[in-house]
């Protein structure tokens, strides 16, 4: 069931077509990530699917409701953007109070746990917070909201690796337990790359692939041997990126390889490996501004 919907999303700012046409249905209960380039688009159309800001063109709606930025709907949804600021001399805990009126399922159980797990203090004022502790703290709020569509952005990034490490794992455990469409708009994305079920693509504004994560695992690999084997053997089979050491030749195919040629490739000691999905999205935003510049010619 289609919990969010966006349709046709546009968004022009300062004369510049931010979000172009975007147009997808998120899923009830599912974990989505939307992979971008720092300048693709992607926390602005978090602010889009929020009501943040307003689109040019096209709509969201929200469990088959319009949204807009007044309507009740957005109860049911928590985005806690990354350049979030409280007032100086608020504390946590009454942050958190304020957070308890807001949504109706937030869980002051859980965030006092997470709170504690990472060593923030409940007393502590808002300004008194170092950067790395202010976005977990933003994250706590997204995750004890239990909102039914939580967003996240890439605020996560700016965590040290351990902490960030417990908070995925804490995320993907919540999720097992209390369900909901969760959708991250981030850049970094193979460390936690087992929580997703569907991956979007997001560049300069548009979207241009999305896959689930199995999708992702069964049509694309690297193919790794001698560069004058391995370029004997990939004749006709669609290559989307290639890795040249000299002699030594990777590369990333698009294709769902069946028994016989996985027996093929094995048979000239090819190794098969995963791609990381960052590598794949770096490999077609290549050929895409490749076929760019051949329209341009």
């Amino acid at each position: 069931m289609s919990v969010l919907i966006c349709d046709n999303l546009t968004k022009i700012y300062k004369d510049h077509n931010s979000i172009k046409n975007f147009s997808y249905n998120f899923l009830d209960n599912q974990i989505y990530a939307i992979i971008g380039r720092s300048d693709s688009g992607k926390e602005m159309l978090l602010q889009l699917m929020t009501a943040n800001i307003k689109p040019s063109e096209g709509n969201v709606y929200v469990d088959g409701d319009f949204l807009t930025n007044n309507s009740e709907n957005l109860k049911r949804l928590c985005y806690i953007p990354k350049n979030t600021v409280f007032p100086d001399y608020i504390t946590v805990k009454t942050i958190f109070r304020e957070m308890q009126e807001k949504y109706p399922k937030w869980d002051n159980f859980y965030a006092y746990f997470l709170l504690e797990h990472f060593n923030i203090k409940a007393n502590a004022t808002f300004s008194s917070l170092l950067k790395n502790k202010k976005c977990l703290l933003f994250n706590i709020i997204a995750l004890a909201s239990k909102a039914n569509i939580t967003f996240f952005d890439d605020s996560i990034e700016d965590v040290d690796i351990k902490d960030r490490y417990d908070f995925f794992y804490f995320l993907y455990s919540h999720h097992q337990y209390y369900p909901r469409t969760i959708i991250f708009a981030i850049e970094n994305v193979d460390e936690i790359d087992y929580i997703f079920d569907k991956i979007l693509f997001l560049d300069k504004g548009k979207l241009i692939e999305f896959f689930t994560t199995e999708e992702i695992k069964n049509n694309f690999c690297y193919l790794s041997g001698k560069a004058e084997v391995l370029k004997s053997l990939i004749s006709g089979i669609k290559v989307i990126g290639v890795e040249d050491r000299g002699k030594y030749l990777t590369v990333c195919i698009r294709k769902k390889l069946n028994k016989d040629e996985i027996r093929k490739f094995q048979k000239y000691l090819i190794k098969i490996s995963e791609v990381p999905i960052q590598k794949i999205f770096i490999y077609l935003i290549k050929l895409r501004e490749l076929k760019e510049k051949k329209l341009e010619q």
